[in-house]
């Protein structure tokens, strides 16, 4: 990187009117501005000033697993987003462990964060998230609002369950089983799984409903169950649970769609390669809307009393692991 000298050689100024074209406490000429920056821009010149402001511009963002796929898109379009502003992004993973997650809340308030985005684990609120906010650091929850206070990032779960249950409703399957994790502020899954069933007159059967914890031997569960239930139709949600389901229905010789239609939560890479239909969040959009929220708060330097929560629609994405039902075909 060339220094100050070469940039004003370069303009056809003195090294002090270069100087005062990348201070704020100097007014220039726009025409002596513009042939400084160019000759700036020519020689890939970045300021003192610029390059202390972009190293103090920090975003940490704190999420609950780093083996979850899901957030390496929700991450690869945050660091985009915030990249275009000329803020550097941290990420930290706490694993599902509360203590983790303050302890990485405690980091970035040291090293002097500018926004945090972080991932609740549990209804507990823990007292460093208020001290981060007193400090003037602007905070985002993602999926869940334990804090009134913050803004909240998150998506309609129900919405999005409601979506894949009418799908496979309207292709003739009633006897549906819903796969999902057991969390303690788990998003709203059950009332789009009802609204659809409602909507289209047809009783539920609860047992369908499988909350589960995540164990070792989840795939001798799953097998227990999908064999008790018999479903012609499976919604998994989330990544592990698709992962031990496409496992278990191989071990039972059972074929998608052919002997049963599947649609997955979290469009992801694998699971567009295997042809299977999914529920869809729209990461470009998550980025946009999480980067936009946090750098309005940064902007207006104001503590604004009423936090803002912002929900974003997943899509269904139709593909080759659902069918209509042969009895269901007039």
């Amino acid at each position: 990187m060339d220094n100050i000298r070469e940039v004003a050689k370069l303009a056809g100024v003195s090294v002090p009117t270069a100087y005062k074209v990348f201070s704020k406490a100097y007014d220039t000429s726009e025409k002596t501005k513009r042939k400084v920056l160019e000759a700036a821009r020519q020689l890939d010149y970045i300021s003192k000033n610029e390059k202390k402001q972009r190293e103090e511009n920090i975003v940490g963002i704190v999420v609950g697993s780093i083996e979850n796929s899901f957030f390496n898109g929700l991450i690869d379009s945050l660091l985009k987003e915030f990249g275009r502003y000329q803020y550097n992004t941290i990420v930290l993973y706490c694993n599902g462990n509360p203590e983790q997650l303050k302890y990485n809340l405690e980091l970035l308030g040291h090293i002097g964060a500018k926004a945090i985005i972080f991932e609740p684990m549990t209804q507990e609120r823990h007292d460093i998230v208020y001290h981060l906010k007193t400090k003037g650091i602007v905070l985002l929850q993602l999926f869940t609002t334990v804090y009134p206070e913050i803004d909240t990032l998150k998506f309609d779960d129900e919405l999005g369950t409601y979506t894949a249950v009418k799908e496979l409703l309207k292709c003739g399957h009633t006897n549906i089983a819903m796969f999902y994790k057991k969390w303690d502020i788990c998003p709203e899954r059950e009332p789009g799984y009802e609204k659809a069933f409602m909507e289209m007159g047809i009783p539920i059967r609860r047992d369908n409903l499988c909350k589960m914890d995540y164990t070792k031997n989840i795939g001798s569960i799953l097998k227990d169950k999908i064999c008790s239930l018999c479903p012609t139709a499976i919604l998994s949600v989330n990544e592990t649970m698709t992962i031990n389901i496409l496992q278990v229905l191989d071990e039972l010789k059972l074929s998608v769609p052919d002997d049963i239609s599947l649609i997955v939560y979290d469009d992801l890479p694998w699971m567009q390669a295997l042809n299977l239909t999914a529920i869809s969040h729209p990461f470009d959009k998550i980025g946009e809307s999480a980067s936009e929220m946090i750098l309005n708060k940064l902007r207006d330097k104001t503590d604004s009393s009423e936090a803002a929560v912002l929900e974003i629609n997943p899509i269904l994405i139709s593909r080759g692991s659902t069918k209509i039902l042969d009895s269901f075909i007039k």
